[in-house]
């Protein structure tokens, strides 16, 4: 009887010892990449130099690259002149005007489409072309330099 008692006692003691955990369980882990929106040019400087009026400049070539994690879409703007001449839809007094090729745009102040969907690691050729003003009270010799500027922002389809 006592060999009966201990043997039940150490059955139960084995099983609880046990438990009634699983053999294993699972830590799902959730993670994911930051998305990087970035874009670079190849060139930063566009010299025209000295150029007289009713008269046009380039076309000067640039290359955008997508260097981020994701796909993008550029922009491009511009900005005045330094010097007082305006950024204007077509040359007039003391206005200057820049075209992108392809698309055709006219550069305004504020941001235009330039190219939709660039993959990473992707380019966009940019041809550009200055067109001087056709005529101008402001005076020669004064820099009329300006910015162009491409901005990126994350493609959404």
């Amino acid at each position: 009887m006592r060999k009966t008692t201990f043997l039940a006692c150490a059955m139960v003691l084995g099983l609880a010892g046990h438990g009634w955990a699983a053999p294993s369980d699972t830590i799902t882990v959730t993670v994911s990449l930051a998305e990087t929106v970035s874009v670079s040019l190849d060139n930063h400087t566009w010299t025209i130099g000295a150029i007289t009026l009713g008269s046009t400049a380039g076309p000067a070539l640039y290359t955008a690259t997508n260097n981020g994690n994701v796909a993008i879409n550029l922009t491009i703007r511009a900005t005045n002149g330094a010097g007082g001449w305006t950024l204007a839809p077509s040359p007039g007094p003391n206005a200057f005007s820049v075209t992108v090729a392809s698309p055709s745009i006219t550069l305004r102040t504020s941001d235009q489409a330039l190219a939709a969907n660039v993959a990473v690691g992707g380019t966009k050729p940019i041809s550009l072309t200055y067109w001087t003003p056709t005529s101008d009270t402001i005076g020669g010799g004064v820099s009329q330099g300006f910015s162009i500027i491409v901005s990126a922002t994350k493609y959404v389809p």
